[in-house]
């Protein structure tokens, strides 16, 4: 039997099969016959790499046109983070308006201050009238306290609404004050506007002709309906490109399967080819995605075998030694040393307070967590206090420690008041008492520190208060003061994390600037590392909406799984199901998951019965 022989062009060619999709999504944007389209593209794709592309072309065929006319493409993604690299990738050009949802939809409503003081004095009124309803028919104890707190808060929020003159929001951080709006209130407020009013929808398509949304399978479901209607109606104006993948969608907010809303009309592309991961990890993939939507994708021709491996062992294990072990088993198994260094693997956990513990700045993270109080500001470090010390304190603490005068001079003149224009302007005459009271304000913080001690953050708070230092706003003085019957919880929360050791701000702030092998399986949606661990742990977790043990058979379904399921919509097994792919799929050459169960064989069993992976590839504990 003759064989042929293969070049190596014939080889490589199945890794161009998704070349197709760029020239449809190119098409879309022809003037006579203007199409919206929506492009499922799975883990490594090239999904950011086919927008970029798309930005591009635009760019080129319709840059100048559009910049003439005072007109802009928008560009929705779902960080901070991923704005930036985008914005970096196209060269900050003002062509392109990139920003993520919330700061879209500020920047489209803002200017419509009284549209905004109806729209939130009708708002708070249908609050309080549900509450006061609930409070009428319900149980007393704690909610019914609950329910008249809120009431009395949105009463007078409510009374206090006529008085503003201007509202406020930051779609970075926390919004505190009646005149400041949620970000709740925003994303309602503006998709209802989107949706409802016609001059909010010439404005919309006015402004931005052509709309293209990232990772859309998470994009906020009130959102994706008022653009569904806007396309609708301004089908000859108004392009919107969707890119995602429903295996992909891990926040209840985004629109349940979104794949099939999609209007028939819309050009649908299918990218099949996973660019980023070794062989294994996609057939992982392809087999965890089975029992979703029966989806595959192809690895590339040229890409290596890949190893993956399952090890189980008991949630009454010491945690920290297991996951050591299995780094250096997995070393050992795949020959690779970077398992080794516990900076060249990510470990991708649940849950934050799940990282707070193993990198030991739990007393600082709990007390904010707990609190409910601070959300998205704890994630990302921008809560007032923690960032000053982050920012300021620790980097001079540092280069005071490390000798480097230098650099301790450049952080205080660019940030201190004691060094800024006013203080110049005020001491003209002598500027060298000046300089000697920096001195001084320096002297004192580093004093904290003498004969190895270390002071807590609340310590290093009233230093740089009282010598000025650094500006530190007005809570800290409530922060210095004794706890209070019926002072505001943020204070008590901040006053207790603050009162923790300063070294465990320094491990908090390394962990929120993604400087630690930790990251939470949702946090690392759109990135690749080259060994992931992927750690299942529902004990620590203390969640509701994933459940890893039911995933792998090791818990029984609850009665509002089985109901959810009968009716067609998500359950927690659903939901775990596409974080595991998510998870999984951030490997690009080893993968290993530590499950902590007491059922072990359960989990085993499921592993294998689902074709996840086979009996080698199974290590119980």
């Amino acid at each position: 039997m003759m064989t042929k022989t293969i070049t190596l062009e014939e080889y490589s060619i199945d890794n161009h099969i998704d070349d197709h999709v760029e020239k449809e999504i190119q098409d879309c944007f022809s003037t006579e016959d203007p199409k919206c389209f929506f492009v499922f593209a799975g883990a490594g794709s090239g999904k950011t790499r086919t927008l970029i592309n798309t930005l591009t072309f635009l760019d080129k065929e319709r840059g100048k046109s559009l910049l003439m006319k005072g007109k802009q493409i928008a560009v929705i993604t779902y960080t901070n983070a991923a704005c930036d690299e985008i914005s970096r990738r196209l060269q900050y050009k003002p062509i392109f308006s990139v920003s993520t949802i919330h700061s879209f939809l500020w920047d489209l409503i803002k200017s419509y201050q009284a549209d905004i003081k109806e729209w939130v004095t009708q708002f708070i009124q249908k609050e309080i009238e549900e509450l006061q309803e609930k409070q009428v028919k319900g149980r007393g104890g704690k909610a019914g306290e609950k329910r008249a707190e809120d009431i009395k808060k949105k009463t007078e929020r409510l009374a206090k609404i006529e008085t503003v003159k201007k509202f406020s929001y930051n779609p970075n951080g926390d919004n505190v004050g009646y005149d400041s709006l949620s970000h709740s209130e925003v994303v309602k407020m503006s998709t209802e506007f989107i949706a409802t009013e016609p001059t909010m929808q010439d404005i919309l398509t006015a402004k931005y002709p052509i709309l293209l949304i990232d990772e859309s399978q998470d994009t906020k479901k009130e959102l994706v309906d008022a653009l569904l209607i806007v396309c609708e109606k301004y089908k000859d104006r108004f392009i919107v490109g969707m890119f995602g993948d429903t295996m992909q969608r891990i926040y209840n907010d985004g629109k349940d399967n979104l794949a099939d809303c999609i209007p028939d009309e819309w050009v649908k592309p299918v990218k099949v080819m996973n660019h980023r991961s070794a062989n294994r990890i996609v057939a992982l993939a392809n087999s965890i995605r089975s029992t979703i939507d029966g989806q595959k994708q192809q690895a590339r021709s040229d890409v290596e075998k890949g190893t993956v491996r399952l090890f189980i062992a008991s949630t009454s294990d010491d945690k920290e030694s297991i996951e050591k072990k299995v780094a250096d088993f997995m070393a050992q198994d795949t020959g690779d040393i970077g398992w080794n260094d516990d900076t060249q693997y990510k470990s991708l956990i649940l849950e934050h307070h799940m990282a707070a513990s193993r990198f030991g700045f739990a007393d600082l993270y709990m007390p904010l967590n707990s609190s409910g109080k601070f959300d998205t500001s704890l994630r990302d470090g921008s809560i007032t206090e923690l960032s000053i010390l982050s920012k300021l304190v620790s980097p001079l603490v540092e280069a005071y420690q490390s000798g480097n005068d230098f650099e301790v001079s450049k952080i205080v003149r660019r940030n201190s008041p004691l060094l800024d224009k006013e203080a110049f302007a005020s001491e003209s005459d002598n500027q060298t008492k000046m300089l000697e009271k920096a001195e001084s304000a320096v002297e004192s913080l580093m004093n904290l520190w003498k004969d190895e001690k270390i002071p807590s953050c609340l310590e290093v708070l009233k230093n740089i208060r009282d010598t000025r230092l650094f500006k530190v706003g007005n809570r800290v003085d409530e922060l210095l003061t004794e706890f209070s019957q019926g002072e505001d919880k943020k204070v008590t929360a901040l006053r207790n994390a603050l009162s923790v050791p300063f070294c465990e701000l320094k491990k908090y702030s390394s962990y929120v600037t993604d400087n630690t092998r930790f990251a939470t399986h949702q946090g690392v949606k759109g990135l690749e590392f080259p060994r992931v661990m992927v750690i299942m742990d529902d004990a620590q977790a203390r969640g509701f909406l994933f459940s890893y043990e039911k995933l792998f058979g090791a818990k029984a379904q609850s009665e509002t799984d089985v109901k959810n399921k009968s009716n067609g919509k998500d359950t927690s097994i659903t939901r775990t199901a596409r974080l595991f792919y998510v998870a999984c799929t951030r490997a690009k050459k080893s993968l290993a998951v530590v499950a902590y169960t007491e059922n072990m064989e359960s989990v085993k069993n499921t592993a294998l019965s689902n074709g996840w992976f086979s009996e080698d590839e199974i290590y119980i504990l």
